[in-house]
């Protein structure tokens, strides 16, 4: 039996494919096996999990390799949180140049889906519905209305919150008579780079930086935009607090969630062996690379008068009883009465907000 609910955006495609994002694992406690949650997604009608496992590794492969070749400015800033390429191209237009041209895992891992499994399976690829389970409404964004392609390589996306609680009864189920001795030899698992520090730890290299939650983070662009990390090679910003474990459509408390990432990394992680050869040769072939540049996000600014700022104080807060209020940053502001602030003082447009039909200009 299929969840439509969860699928109606792959319910017509022959083969269906879910690719959770890792931080869905560690909504769950320690003791429950990736393995588990893969054959729970099973049960709710999909035909194949794909982990992003092993694309992480890879794009941490092409990261280091581009990091050492890299001569110019720095620090290198990560492109893995699409919140924080909005906030770059949007307050930091001078740091556009110092974004990492790299694809993320997600893309990655259903690009390959899409290349390979139609071979493996003798089927078509438009056969084939790949779906991603995401941890924020900026990650959805990005596979709905990618900035940086033409499209995504995703055929539909849903929410870890709305995958839980379907989810859940299956793993209760299963759990009692699971047995770890099935899990297949070639199963393999990653915790990813959900955690602050996660990409870093992924590289394995010394003079890197991690900053999580939207304010934190733009000290750090302030004092790269003032040149004065200058001996920093790269830094991974994160949007939310702690990493992607505290985006807004998680379950679990993202101490907590941490917490189970760190022990499931300890207990199922597994060495994965990687073809640096071909990796690098799909590298210098540009494979990895986004399709298209990340660049600035042009805004405009005006002086106010005392008269001025008291009727933009009142245009500031009809603006943001419209928004949806969640903060979710995808349009590059830390908050949404930030984004109104804005919307007022002419530096952003409604539409820049994903939730903009609860907005409009003329209620």
């Amino acid at each position: 039996m299929f969840d439509s609910d969860l699928s109606a955006e792959v319910s017509n495609f022959s083969y269906k494919v879910v690719v959770p994002s890792p931080v869905l694992y560690s909504q769950f406690e320690p003791d429950i096996h990736p393995y588990l949650i893969h054959l729970a997604l099973e049960q709710l009608g999909f035909d194949r999990v794909v982990d992003v496992s092993t694309s992480s590794m890879a794009l941490g492969a092409a990261l280091l390799r581009y990091i050492a070749a890299y001569k110019g400015r720095r620090p290198l800033i990560s492109s893995y949180c699409p919140s924080i390429l909005r906030l770059i191209q949007v307050k930091y237009p001078d740091l556009v140049e110092l974004v990492v041209p790299l694809d993320v895992p997600r893309e990655l891992t259903a690009r390959e889906i899409r290349k390979n499994l139609p071979r493996e399976l003798g089927i078509k690829s438009e056969d084939i519905g790949i779906m991603y389970v995401a941890s924020c409404p900026g990650k959805i964004v990005s596979i709905k209305q990618p900035a940086e392609k033409a499209r995504s390589w995703f055929d539909g996306v849903t929410s870890v919150k709305d995958v839980y609680p379907v989810l859940l009864p299956h793993i209760i189920a299963e759990k009692e008579k699971f047995d770890d001795s099935t899990v297949p030899d070639d199963f393999s698992f990653h915790a990813g780079w959900i955690r602050s520090g996660g990409i870093i730890q992924s590289g394995k290299a010394g003079n890197w930086l991690a900053v999580s939650g939207l304010d934190h983070v733009k000290r750090i662009l302030d004092d790269i935009e003032n040149s004065r990390l200058r001996n920093v090679d790269f830094v991974e910003a994160l949007a939310h607090m702690l990493g992607c474990i505290g985006g807004p459509f998680c379950v679990e408390n993202p101490y907590v969630a941490r917490t189970n990432s760190i022990k499931q990394r300890e207990k199922y992680e597994k060495k994965i062996e990687l073809d640096l050869e071909d990796i690098y040769r799909k590298y210098d072939e540009g494979y990895y690379r986004l399709e298209k540049p990340v660049l600035p996000r042009p805004t405009t600014y005006f002086d106010t008068d005392l008269p001025t700022s008291i009727k933009r104080m009142k245009e500031r807060e009809r603006v943001y009883r419209g928004l949806r209020q969640i903060d979710c940053g995808c349009c590059g502001c830390p908050t949404c009465m930030t984004f109104a602030e804005d919307f007022v003082m002419g530096e952003v447009e409604l539409t820049d907000c994903v939730f903009f039909p609860q907005v409009s200009e003329n209620e």
